[in-house]
């Protein structure tokens, strides 16, 4: 008997009680009197009784486990997102599986069937810059899996997201730069395919028309979010910058 795991039936014929007692002792419900309790939990403990995941599975129909999907922890964007989602997961007693798509689509969709399978009570994810179906995840309601997109999501309604406004706070940054008298503006936009790129790019040319100043999209320069992508893009601005002062030292009288 020392080998096996004890069971809710096992401390019952113990403690010669109903099973259904046992269970309702082991979660501390009010029908159960004190000394029962302490008589359940104190066997229990004695035998290292553990919980049967997948009974419980089936009873309450929950996994107490999220799954999250993003594209990469080493972005310190993701990794600080996936401590708070810990954090709070931990608090309240559910578990978190993580899974990186890399940006790639067919990675992310292998990744939500795992987590569906696995039968998770829910998915956060951000979506990989490639991703234009999203019938993978669409698929989930019919499993009772809710979905939550943040950072990068969908233009799709009827779906949870929780997201920067990327507009507000282009024009935002743009305006407060205005304001302290700047006029020439570069800006390191994403991938072009990304819903964001393209909110941030009208917000730019938006500000810069309401402003009466030249819109120059030789300072609007792309990355696909790589390390490598951004500092070459980063060289490209000043590289623009340098050639507009170049140009307009020669230009002089």
């Amino acid at each position: 008997m020392k080998n096996k795991v004890a069971t809710i039936k096992e401390i019952a014929k113990q403690l010669n009680i109903s099973p259904s007692s046992v269970s309702r002792a082991l979660h501390d419900h009010p029908s159960i009197g004190l000394r029962t309790k302490m008589r359940v939990q104190e066997l229990a403990q004695q035998l290292n009784y553990e919980p049967n995941k997948i009974a419980i599975f089936f009873k309450q129909r929950k996994t107490f486990a999220i799954g999250v999907v993003l594209p990469n922890l080493k972005e310190q964007f993701f990794s600080n997102a996936i401590s708070g989602i810990e954090d709070v997961a931990i608090k309240n007693k559910y578990n978190v599986f993580i899974g990186q798509s890399h940006d790639d689509v067919e990675r992310e969709m292998q990744i939500i069937t795992a987590m569906k399978e696995q039968r998770v009570d829910g998915i956060i994810i951000s979506l990989a810059k490639h991703t234009k179906n999203y019938d993978h995840l669409t698929a989930l309601s019919k499993y009772d899996i809710p979905v939550v997109f943040f950072d990068r999501v969908p233009p799709l309604k009827n779906v949870n997201r929780v997201y920067y406004n990327m507009i507000e706070g282009t024009k935002q940054a743009l305006e407060f730069l205005i304001g302290k008298g700047h006029r020439r503006i570069g800006v390191i936009n994403g991938p072009d395919e990304m819903k964001s790129s393209k909110e941030r790019t009208d917000a730019y040319k938006e500000v810069m028309i309401k402003q009466r100043l030249k819109i120059d999209m030789s300072l609007v320069v792309s990355t696909d979010l790589s390390a490598e992508s951004t500092r070459l893009a980063f060289d490209e601005l000043l590289s623009a910058i340098r050639n507009h002062a170049v140009a307009g030292v020669q230009s002089e009288p």
